[in-house]
């Protein structure tokens, strides 16, 4: 899934608000389905007529409410949303890259003998 691979893809297409749920297609040709309500307050306790008066805005990047005057930056909001966690995708790229002592003395271990031994055939 592109989406799990790169968090920084996080840019809507098309919104829209109808029965009380909000519709985000993304361009990465996902689409989510949220409850205003789910969102909490001001959505909660919001009009129809304020919470469907939604707009793309930063090129996507951002949804703002006129009517609430309330912004959702969809690159803070949506990972947490569909239960993705940034930081640990930021922590996948360096996996085995870090030293840990085991690898300290393993390394410390074969500079003595002359550096890592050859793979037997």
């Amino acid at each position: 899934m592109k989406i799990a691979r790169n968090p920084y893809l996080l840019r809507a297409q098309e919104v829209d608000v109808r029965a009380g749920t909000l519709k985000i297609k993304l361009s990465t040709a996902i689409t989510v389905n949220v409850t205003l309500a789910s969102l909490g307050k001001p959505w909660s306790t919001a009009t129809k007529k304020a919470g469907a008066n939604v707009r793309l805005d930063l090129g996507g990047h951002c949804l703002f409410w006129e009517d609430l005057d309330e912004v959702i930056a969809l690159d803070e909001w949506l990972p947490n949303a569909l239960g993705i966690d940034p930081a640990a995708l930021l922590g996948k790229r360096n996996r085995g890259k870090k030293a840990s002592p085991a690898k300290a003395r393993a390394a410390r271990k074969n500079g003595k003998r002359g550096g890592r031994p050859r793979k037997a055939a």
